[in-house]
């Protein structure tokens, strides 16, 4: 029964993550602290998410997102929406190798830079983690599903300042480089005749907190604030009228 409930809340996070091409979008979602586990686990929610409708315009929207954490054998997971695979786990390292796949959001026509409708797509690739107690790194290689929308990589730092039962409050740091083709695609296509201009690649780097509160003994309360600011290649691409955003996260958790 477990197993075919984790299975059940695998598949519809997944079925409310393709469709996120609007503002508060699983993907604004920080990640939270975990712990490796064995067997089945799992956890679900909900939050809402206030972010703007896509990075580097000024309109905000504040939407309800799902929040689903499935882990089996600290092996196979779905985080948000992220799914992975952890292919090698050096024992008592912290360090660990895999595979990952997950959304990157487009917006619709008139809520983004651009005077068009695009597309969210697909991102799949290497994810690399090393934890060493409270400190932590998380990186990721990303090549696109869609051929002219680029690739990307991830680096999080994060450091767990305050641990407790009843909950944990953690600062993290990410940058994320979009490449060339990525800015093209989501900033300049279409905005020029010149096929000859290409737009040089961008690296967005966030700040930010997130907590959890345990108020019962499988519900936990979540928080985060992330203030972003933009590559320069963004921040001057046309339509572009914020070199930084904001994006705020409460929302509750069940573990099962």
């Amino acid at each position: 029964m477990k197993k075919l409930l984790v299975t059940s809340l695998l598949l519809a996070s997944t079925s409310a993550v393709a469709g996120s091409g609007v503002a508060g979008s699983v993907s604004d979602v920080p990640d939270t602290p975990s712990e490796a586990t064995s067997g089945w686990n799992a956890s679900v929610g909900l939050g809402v998410v206030n972010a703007p409708t896509f990075a580097g315009v000024d309109e905000t929207e504040s939407t309800a997102v799902p929040l689903i954490n499935v882990n089996y054998n600290d092996t196979f997971y779905f985080e948000y929406n992220k799914l992975g695979w952890w292919a090698w786990k050096p024992q008592d390292t912290g360090f660990r190798v895999g595979l990952v796949a997950q959304s990157r959001k487009g917006y619709d026509k008139g809520d983004g830079p651009l005077d068009r409708e695009i597309d969210d797509t697909g991102l799949a690739g290497l994810r690399v983690k090393w934890q060493s107690g409270m400190f932590g790194i998380d990186a990721s290689i990303l090549g696109s599903s869609e051929e002219d929308s680029g690739g990307e990589m991830h680096i999080t730092a994060k450091y767990t300042f305050l641990a407790s039962a009843k909950g944990t409050l953690t600062a993290m740091v990410k940058a994320e480089a979009l490449s060339e083709d990525a800015v093209d695609y989501f900033y300049y296509s279409g905005a020029f005749d010149s096929d000859a201009f290409t737009p040089d690649s961008a690296t967005n780097v966030s700040v930010g907190l997130v907590g959890t509160y345990n108020i019962a003994p499988k519900w936990t309360l979540i928080g985060a604030v992330l203030a972003t600011s933009y590559g320069d290649s963004i921040s001057d691409a046309p339509g572009v009228t914020e070199d930084s955003g904001t994006t705020a996260l409460l929302g509750a958790t069940y573990k099962f």
